[in-house]
């Protein structure tokens, strides 16, 4: 279909897969607080590419994490945020380098790698959060933000360093929420730096935002009528194979 300005989208099975994957996606952000990214990626790498993957699921956040400056900005720790939001400053631009010139399918295998990774990190996570220290966390504010450029996904490094401080939970919440919306908004200003915002990218974002949304909601719904069932492993394993399917696609 040809819109206005010579923007061209095609509406067909692809387009509807992508409705369906971030509004899973929004699911389980909505019921568990993380994954969205992990799910999001891989499989729209499949579908459209990674770098397209990565910008349409970085543009799909913007209205997620909007809801959670007010938040950010009352509860946010400054000494703990701000360092490590400089150091996202420093390296997601070197990662959105890295996307524009890495093979995009060495990018793909690099994606379902690091979801493996999350995964087995996020799984082990109250044994491995005593392990981090308060210093560790502006190596790895490095290393999300260059993660984050790369492939969009660099929320459970950054969120398992801030559990590992050991704060109150509303503290934690409101430091991991400001570094969010922080990391988003660095990533969409270089990707559109380096071109890779274009006018189709925003539009199936913009069309997909509303999936998302309404997928955060129903999860959220999920999350009060089950809370107190452990749905945590069979996220993670769902999860997991989703990047095993990337990897698959991608190899075979």
């Amino acid at each position: 279909m040809i819109w206005p300005e010579g923007i061209e989208l095609d509406f067909d099975t692809r387009f509807f897969a992508l409705m369906a994957i971030v509004f899973i996606a929004g699911i389980i952000r909505g019921f568990t607080g993380f994954g969205s990214a992990l799910l999001a990626v891989p499989a729209l790498a499949v579908l459209y590419g990674p770098k397209q993957a990565v910008v349409i699921e970085v543009l799909i956040e913007v209205p997620v994490v909007l809801g959670l400056i007010p938040t950010a900005l009352r509860e946010a720790e400054r000494k703990t945020v701000l360092p490590i939001l400089g150091m996202f400053a420093i390296f997601v631009p070197v990662g959105a380098l890295l996307l524009t010139v890495i093979n995009p399918v060495h990018v793909k295998i690099i994606i379902s790698i690091f979801v493996l990774s999350a995964v087995g990190v996020m799984s082990q996570q109250s044994r491995l959060v005593g392990l981090v220290s308060p210093r560790a966390n502006y190596i790895i504010g490095a290393f999300s933000g260059m993660t984050q450029g790369l492939t969009g996904m660099a929320g459970p490094l950054f969120a398992t360093a801030l559990v590992a401080r050991g704060e109150n939970a509303t503290l934690t919440r409101a430091n991991i929420s400001a570094l969010a919306a922080g990391i988003i908004a660095l990533s969409v200003v270089s990707f559109a730096a380096l071109g890779l915002v274009t006018r189709e990218t925003v539009l199936y974002a913009l069309l997909a935002s509303p999936a998302i949304l309404l997928g955060v909601w129903t999860g959220a719904r999920l999350f009060r009528r089950f809370a107190h069932q452990n749905l945590r492993g069979p996220i993670l394993v769902f999860l997991a194979l989703t990047a095993l399917w990337t990897l698959y696609q991608t190899l075979v």
